[in-house]
Parts: structure tokens; sequence; C-alpha cells
């Protein structure tokens, strides 16, 4: 079973005491494993910066423009994909340019939430 954080919505272990994200004491879990419905804080939705969210135009609008060259893997962490994105788009003079147009449209729709959740806590290096 996992657990949300009720201050930054992060997944966490079912044996967790604190948030792996922002190290809340996370609620005790009721005897028979059951725990009762979290409520997730109403302000989360502004922690999504704090958490990631804010790379998500950076790294969107430079992989629609300077796809070929891996630059928004580098702004995410991916340090292999962007080698290997600069490799190919000098070997195959940009052609990788269209991954990076994919890419690049892919992380400007997703929402805060999901961006965070997929490229900076998932580590979905990509599409």
């Amino acid at each position: 079973m996992t657990r949300y954080c009720t201050k930054c919505g992060a997944i966490n272990d079912d044996l967790a005491q604190y948030c792996s994200n922002c190290q809340t004491p996370l609620t005790p879990v009721v005897s028979g494993g059951y725990q009762p419905m979290q409520s997730v804080n109403p302000n989360a939705m502004t922690d999504w910066k704090a958490m990631g969210a804010d790379k998500k135009t950076t790294a969107g609008i430079c992989a629609i423009l300077l796809g070929w060259l891996g630059v928004h893997k580098f702004i995410l962490g991916y340090n292999t994909e962007g080698i290997i994105m600069l490799v190919l788009g000098l070997l195959t003079c940009g052609v990788t340019n269209i991954i990076g147009i994919v890419e690049g449209i892919i992380y400007l729709t997703k929402s805060d939430e999901e961006f965070v959740r997929t490229y900076i806590q998932g580590k979905k290096g990509w599409f």
C-alpha cells in the first residue's frame, strides 16, 4: 500500500514515517494495516513548482527549438540521454530534432503535477 504525503503529495512506502520528499511526518497507520483517507494539502499545487515543475516550460521550449542538441535532457538532469541526443544529432545532421519537438509538446501539455511525477520523481528519460 502506498502512502501519499498530505503536504506535498509525494508517494511514500507504506512503512515510512516521514515523507521521502519533504520530510513531513506521515499519518500513522491504524492497526490492521488500514489507513484512513488522507486529505492532501489544498496548497500543494504551489508546491509542484518547488518540486521541479518550474523546469517544465524551459525544458519544453528548449526541446522544441534545440531538441537535436539534447539541451532539454540536461535541464531535467538526464545527462546520459542528453549525450545520446547530442551525438545522434551531430551524426544525423539534426534529424533527431523530431524527437525534441515531440518531447517538447509532451512536456508543455502536461499539468505541473503530472510533469513532476513523471519526469522529476519517476525519472522517465524518453517520451
